[in-house]
């Protein structure tokens, strides 16, 4: 809303909306996933696969949505004088931390087939 192109809010435009949303479907959806991990945890239930599932689906959520916020914001979301550059390069450190979506991924692919990439 305080960005303005074309003498109107950049919120203004339909591309700009649709960016929008899917930030909000993504955050709406990794939350739920987290709260569904939670509950299983609490009753024992949560194995690895599941978590490992959250762990990858969510972490590629998250590089998504960043990803979207700094395409927002323009040249501004690269630049230093704004919070969007740090928050796009921790996401970063997140997704690729020890390989954690490729490995995360691999055992929920393992637990799906029954046969380990890995080995």
């Amino acid at each position: 809303m305080e960005r303005h192109q074309f003498g109107r809010p950049l919120a203004h435009f339909q591309l700009i909306q649709q960016q929008l949303v899917t930030m909000l479907g993504n955050a709406v959806a990794s939350m739920s996933m987290m709260v569904g991990i939670a509950r299983l945890q609490d009753h024992g239930a949560a194995g690895m696969p599941q978590v490992a599932l959250a762990k990858s689906y969510l972490s590629a959520r998250m590089r998504e949505t960043v990803a979207l916020g700094r395409s927002i914001l323009g040249g501004n979301g690269i630049v230093t004088d704004y919070r969007m550059a740090k928050i796009f390069a921790d996401a970063e450190a997140i997704y690729t931390y020890e390989g954690s979506f490729e490995v995360n991924t691999l055992i929920v692919g393992r637990a799906i087939t029954g046969i380990s990439a890995i080995s």
